[in-house]
């Protein structure tokens, strides 16, 4: 579809009727393709056809982070055509992400607002996206859903297991290079969720600026602007 004028698509299981795609993607060679894992088959069909991995970290401890890009790579060393003309091997991670000058100063804010984003993450993940998963699969995969949508869980766990990445810039720094540390390539950075006051973000913003990717680049990283507001 993003090479040719027209594109049909015939399976026993799906129909896609000819039809003229535009626009073309302008860049050349073609964008890199990632293909979004909340599981280890997802994660495998993305190394299997040379697509990008881009991994949902708040579900899960670095850990079980680290041992899905294990899958990724194992995955990808058997890849032997790609999907698409540019084969991708980076692997992304996506993450809510606060830089703070003072963590109890933060407290009366921050801890409100993560919660009430796993609550509604819970919500819309189990009964819309995981419909058909058992609730003893749910519970092996995303072990912490079900307890974030009953209000069950402490935010101060997701912190504990790096499952986000808030504190001061010295704190935010530790915690992105353990995400480098399991094989992360690429971090992508939420950093307007729940209740966070607007000038809390801009702060945040203005902190990992000046404090936290100055020193990413010192380590030879290549820093975009990759904050989702």
């Amino acid at each position: 579809m993003g090479r040719e004028e027209r594109f049909s698509y015939d399976s026993p299981n799906f129909h896609f009727p000819e039809r003229i795609q535009t626009p073309k993607p302008y860049q050349d060679p073609h964008p890199p393709c990632w293909l979004a894992a909340a599981t280890d088959t997802s994660a495998a069909n993305a190394g299997k056809h040379g697509l990008g991995v881009l991994l949902f970290a708040p579900l899960q401890p670095v850990e079980s982070t680290a041992r899905q890009i294990g899958v990724y790579r194992e995955a990808q060393a058997a890849c032997e055509k790609t999907l698409t003309r540019v084969r991708n091997d980076r692997c992304g991670a996506f993450t809510l992400v606060h830089c703070v000058d003072d963590m109890d100063e933060a407290a009366g804010y921050l801890w409100d607002s993560v919660s009430w984003w796993y609550r509604n993450l819970a919500e819309f993940t189990l009964e819309w996206e995981l419909p058909n998963v058992s609730e003893e699969e749910a519970d092996r995969i995303f072990p912490l859903l079900k307890p974030s949508l009953e209000g069950n869980v402490d935010p101060r766990r997701y912190d504990e297991q790096d499952m986000v990445i808030v504190g001061t810039p010295e704190v935010c720094l530790e915690k992105i290079l353990r995400y480098e540390e399991v094989g992360v390539d690429e971090l992508l950075c939420y950093v307007q969720f729940g209740d966070l006051p607007h000038e809390k973000v801009m702060r945040g913003l203005e902190l990992l600026a000046t404090l936290v990717i100055p020193q990413l680049e010192a380590r030879g990283h290549r820093v975009d602007a990759t904050a989702a507001v």
